[in-house]
């Protein structure tokens, strides 16, 4: 039967307490440099991918939001995190497969399990465009050249593309995914925001805030402390009371037999 013991009730909060440090053990960081593009597009890249056709690809950030996409003119998006938004624009001239890349590279710190992807974003469809043939991608690439929208990911979020039916007129949230990233820890990888187009001309116009890619690292158990050179003596001393303590009870013992 369960103690009440006041005795065993303290001891078990204090089991209960050191449990739940324990599971609290890990260390999350976000390893997105201005995600919320207060500082512009510092710590990001615009990129066109090469095999794309004939077509204009631009990015610039709307301070304060909602601004202006300036390769197409098209009004953009409210902020929901600051007051900035970066506004990108993909204008087709040409048919074929077309990729308008905003990336970052991000390094996976050793050890890392876990990673919480999220995002607010939103796209309009201009000049002919429908949502039957543009949408916004993203996930975590190679390093080794700009991605399109057809690129094999290194790791997929879910969800990993947005395509609404209709034109949007405020950014759309897209909360935290959980991926495993034990495969990919220690290495650094591409993390891209891609504006995908393809079959007719025309443009894309997104809105991108509030990107965050927080990463779960397991702690490090705290360093056993040594004992120093008094240490060492309080131990032999304690170890010294306790011998002479049991050799009393062993004469009491004898004496009372």
């Amino acid at each position: 039967m369960k103690s009440t013991h006041p005795g065993y009730r303290r001891l078990s909060a204090v089991l209960g307490a050191v449990l739940a440090a324990a599971a609290l053990a890990q260390a999350q960081t976000n390893v997105v440099t201005n995600g919320s593009f207060e500082s512009g597009l510092t710590g990001w890249t615009v990129a066109k991918d090469l095999s794309s056709p004939a077509g204009t690809c631009g990015f610039n950030v709307a301070a304060p939001a909602p601004g202006t996409e300036t390769t197409t003119g098209t009004a953009g998006f409210p902020a929901t995190d600051g007051v900035n938004v970066a506004l990108g624009g993909g204008t087709q001239t040409a048919s074929g497969s077309f990729s308008c890349v905003l990336y970052q590279d991000v390094a996976i710190p050793a050890g890392a399990t876990t990673a919480n992807f999220s995002i607010d974003t939103a796209i309009k469809y201009v000049g002919g465009k429908s949502w039957t043939d543009a949408a916004i991608f993203w996930g975590l690439y190679s390093t080794a050249s700009v991605p399109s929208y057809s690129s094999s990911r290194v790791k997929t979020f879910t969800p990993a593309v947005y395509e609404p039916t209709v034109s949007d007129t405020a950014l759309q949230n897209f909360p935290a995914t959980n991926v495993n990233v034990s495969s990919i820890a220690g290495t650094t990888v591409r993390l891209a925001i891609i504006i995908g187009s393809d079959f007719t001309t025309g443009a894309a116009v997104i809105g991108v805030d509030n990107v965050r890619l927080l990463v779960t690292v397991p702690a490090a158990p705290a360093p056993v402390p040594a004992l120093g050179v008094w240490g060492m003596f309080g131990l032999g001393g304690l170890l010294l009371l306790c011998g002479w303590w049991w050799l009393r009870r062993q004469d009491d013992v004898s004496t009372a037999a």
